[in-house]
């Protein structure tokens, strides 16, 4: 019998420029237990270091090892070998596909923020920031400006970036293009100037600059009563390993509130981190846009030789706590791809 006891890396499942595709590097390790011919109990452990989106099926290295190991314990090994990492090596070439399959629609937005007044099937998504769903909005009468009820949020989010990182990418042109995944937003870390975000669907105006430490915008959603803004203050705070950013919204009408929290969280930070790699006290690899295609710019003694050295880093590693991050769908599909396939497999 086989089992899977740890699963530990990096799962990443995003969409480039509409097309969705994903990034990982973990590691696995199962334990195994069976008989030989003549009856002799065996059991160990199989530790595959690096599944990667990046490694090729051939590349993938098995290391087996047997408890109490003695030379009538050898053919359990040579079977392991011979017949069972052939099948696991089929078995990883199609995780990236089996991971694209089961949650590209998780991610997936279709070209930009709609602003039609069209139903949304169910489940329906969050729209962007603020945005409540198509059926809300036509139901909700537009009021008057002066007249607006409305109420202020308050947030903390904590990254593992500089300060001057978040604040570049909160008011950088190219980098805010990338993480609202709309070449029509527009930004300018300049006070006075105009914003757009997502297709328009967000708009305000750059109130007040501290360079690496505060943001003031005015800010509004399309959908929200003409001519109403609320405002926007993000205080950046840079700690010794990770970066506060607090969020006050002032100014948010009455049954808003909701679903702007839920969109800031999803469309502004939960972005930003799937983007660049800004997680949470945790470092991970920052993935750029042409993240896909580093794989053909390297030859395959390249490759293989930096395999190695991760590999390597990764075994040194291994002990100590928080060795890696996942999300929890990329960890769900992968341990129950494993799982699966393992329950199948006897030796």
């Amino acid at each position: 019998t086989l089992a899977v006891t740890s699963v530990t890396g990096d799962v990443d499942v995003n969409q480039r420029k509409g097309k969705i595709i994903t990034i990982f590097d973990v590691a696995i390790t199962m334990t195994f237990e069976g008989t030989t011919a003549d009856g002799t109990a065996v059991t160990g452990k199989i530790e595959i270091p690096e599944v990667a989106h990046d490694t090729d099926e051939d590349d993938y290295v098995f290391d087996v090892s047997i408890d109490a190991d003695s030379s009538a314990k050898q053919p359990v090994r040579d079977l392991i070998r011979k017949t069972l990492a052939p099948l696991l090596r089929k078995k990883l070439s199609v995780f990236a596909a089996d991971l694209i399959k089961v949650h590209g629609k998780d991610v997936q937005i279709e070209g930009e923020i709609s602003k039609s007044s069209t139903p949304v099937p169910t489940p329906t998504p969050s729209p962007a920031p603020g945005v409540k769903s198509p059926a809300s909005t036509a139901s909700s009468p537009a009021a008057t400006p002066g007249t607006v009820n409305t109420t202020t949020l308050e947030d903390t989010v904590e990254l593992q970036a500089s300060a001057h990182d978040i604040y570049d990418v909160l008011l950088n042109q190219a980098k805010v293009q990338i993480w609202t995944r709309s070449n029509k937003s527009t930004i300018e870390a300049k006070v006075g100037t105009k914003f757009s975000l997502f297709g328009g669907s967000v708009t305000g105006e750059i109130k007040e600059l501290v360079e690496d430490k505060k943001i003031v915008q005015s800010w509004r959603l399309s959908s929200w009563p003409t001519g109403h803004y609320s405002t926007v203050t993000m205080e950046i705070t840079q700690n010794t390993n990770s970066t506060v950013i607090k969020v006050t919204q002032e100014g948010v009408p009455i049954g808003e509130q909701d679903t702007t929290r839920q969109n800031w969280s999803n469309y502004y930070w939960a972005e930003i981190k799937r983007t660049f790699g800004y997680v949470g006290l945790v470092t991970t690899t920052t993935m750029s846009n042409d993240a896909t295609s580093s794989k053909s710019s390297s030859s395959s003694s390249d490759k293989k030789q930096k395999r190695r050295r991760r590999t390597d880093r990764k075994k040194k590693s291994a002990s100590g706590a928080g060795a890696g991050v996942y999300t929890g769908a990329g960890l769900a599909v992968l341990t129950a791809f494993a799982l699966g396939f393992c329950f199948g497999a006897g030796l």
